[in-house]
């Protein structure tokens, strides 16, 4: 059954899940623990269905929503935010998911704007909080009783649910899903019933995922990237799905569950080599596949470049860590990468169904049923990101002759020297990251003469480098500014952009001594740069580092006035 059938049969993903409850009820289908020393403990399909149930029999009896109504989850990874998802899908409800590690300014202004009837929250703290903004609004720590839920046969339950489904609109918004916004203020993503079914079903068929397959999931579902790649994916091919504990304990969960698969980004991905690689094990045959517990068969990583390393490091294990490409305005995905289709550096094909072109201009515009129905009142945005029906992504790239999709840089993050050239930066970050010795890097230069670069440093790496150089230092301060230490940072950034333009060097740099983080604003949720908040933090920084003793190297002193 290819994607448009099986579409056909269950256009949306409340329907896929009733489909998975009636093929096997009794398997095992989500694994969590309570606790991080706790064992990890399932849950049938049966026992999901009566979760789900009693949320909407309770709403419906308490009539607390309407169809079109917005409800606002703010809760990490859980059973319980599963079966809230779901069961809004059923109500007609938009589920408006938000990051719980979102600062509540920007809680309080996606609540604002959506104006949801009711909001469930992780922490009495949080109830507090919002409370004191939104007296108005129901705000509880759960999804209202389910007491009664294993009191009602389940062939009951599903005869209310099918009723339920059926009238479901494939058409109709589903949910509201909040952009990280690196590039400015988040904008509310309207999202079909139909959208998240098709792109659910259609990344099951390209990655052939098995229904014995095991995925262990840790993104936050706060972010469709997980929403669709983990749970969605999930109930399309009836597996198991994993809740890791923490972003702590993921390898120990990995150990206790032995999972197939998982989707990560490149920063985890990046720290299991660099782990390995400290430990002396990186270079013993199976050591990455027995960190995953031992089962892994595949890896996909999305949300930004992999360093070259990492991916060479995966290949050496015979482990497959495949990249893949979408944004959120696109269900999310859009191109992936396989285990029998991928090159290194590609982000893949696109989807069956999905359709794929690039402008004169070099931007990556999409179109399919994955497209988004636009922005929550804001129609404007909407226009301007539509080139009829076709979505712009605002991503550079190119198509090859296989049809393979590769990205290159972010069309709104071109720097313009005051020499006229034009710059991606987000190219040579991807260089420049390349060196396991560089955690992140930002590169600068608007309206300047040259480039230069903020650069974090890998802390254990940086270390080890220190004491097997011998050098004497006393502080982080210290270790940052010694000579050979820069030296390091200069040759790096010397050799990883030799092969590039003289323009596209980078000539005064800044190592700093803490890292760009989500909660300090620099960073979406997915990890991604958020440039305008890194420049204005490090203002005097940049400005410093183009002040005369800085500006001295001769192979671009030339440069300056």
């Amino acid at each position: 059954m290819d994607t448009r059938e099986e579409l056909a049969e269950n256009s949306s993903i409340a329907a896929m899940f009733l489909h998975r409850v009636r093929a096997g009820r009794d398997l095992p289908a989500l694994w969590y623990r309570k606790s991080a020393d706790a064992p990890f403990q399932s849950a049938t399909w049966e026992d999901l269905l009566h979760d789900v149930y009693a949320i909407v029999r309770s709403s419906e009896e308490a009539g607390l929503y309407v169809a079109g109504d917005r409800a606002v989850q703010i809760r990490d990874n859980s059973r319980e935010w599963i079966t809230f998802d779901l069961a809004m899908m059923m109500l007609g409800v938009w589920h408006v998911a938000l990051n719980t590690h979102l600062a509540l300014d920007q809680m309080v202004s996606a609540i604002q704007h959506c104006q949801p009837r009711s909001i469930i929250v992780a922490t009495p703290q949080l109830r507090d909080r919002l409370a004191a903004v939104f007296g108005e609004i129901p705000i509880t720590l759960s999804s209202l009783s389910t007491d009664d839920a294993s009191k009602v046969s389940t062939d009951d339950v599903l005869q209310h649910l099918e009723d339920r489904v059926a009238r479901i609109d494939p058409n109709s918004t589903c949910t509201l899903v909040y952009t990280s916004g690196t590039t400015g203020e988040p904008k509310g993503v309207m999202l079909s019933h139909q959208n998240l079914a098709f792109d659910a079903q259609a990344t099951v068929h390209a990655y052939e995922e098995k229904p014995v397959d095991k995925r262990l999931s840790f993104l936050p579902f706060s972010h469709l990237y997980a929403r669709t790649c983990d749970v969605y994916t999930w109930i399309a091919r009836g597996s198991q799905l994993v809740l890791a504990f923490s972003r702590e304990t993921i390898l120990s969960d990995c150990q206790a569950t032995t999972p197939t698969l998982i989707n990560g980004v490149p920063y985890f991905y990046q720290k299991v080599v660099e782990g390995l690689k400290l430990s002396g094990k990186l270079d013993e045959r199976g050591s990455l596949k027995k960190a995953f517990g031992g089962e892994i068969r595949m890896c996909a990583s999305g949300g930004a470049p992999l360093a070259k390393w990492v991916i060479d490091a995966f290949e050496k294990q015979q482990i497959s860590l495949l990249e893949g490409y979408g944004l959120t305005e696109s269900s999310p995905v859009i191109t992936v990468s396989t285990e029998g289709a991928h090159r290194p550096g590609s982000v893949g094909k696109p989807l069956e169904g999905v359709e794929v072109r690039a402008t004169e201009a070099g931007e990556i515009e999409t179109r399919g049923p994955h497209v988004m129905q636009g922005y929550y009142q804001n129609d404007e945005a909407t226009r301007q990101i539509m080139d009829g029906e076709w979505l712009r992504t605002g991503d550079l790239g190119m198509i090859d002759g296989e049809g393979f999709l590769w990205i290159t840089g972010r069309q709104k993050e071109i720097l313009v020297l005051s020499t006229g050239r034009n710059v991606n930066p987000e190219a040579l970050e991807i260089a420049i990251g390349s060196d396991p010795l560089v955690a992140q890097v930002m590169v600068c230069g608007e309206g300047r003469k040259c480039l230069s670069a903020l650069i974090v440093p890998n802390p254990d790496l940086l270390r080890q480098r220190i004491q097997e150089a011998r050098l004497w230092v006393f502080s982080k301060q210290q270790a940052l500014a010694h000579p050979t230490v820069r030296q390091w940072f200069r040759d790096i950034l010397d050799c990883q952009l030799a092969n590039r333009s003289d323009y596209e060097q980078v000539g005064p740099f800044t190592v700093l001594g803490q890292g760009f983080t989500p909660a300090s604003g620099e960073l979406t949720p997915k990890l991604s740069l958020r440039r305008c908040e890194i420049l204005k933090n490090y203002d005097a920084t940049i400005q410093q580092m183009y002040e005369p003793a800085q500006v001295s190297r001769p192979w671009w002193r030339s440069w300056l006035p």
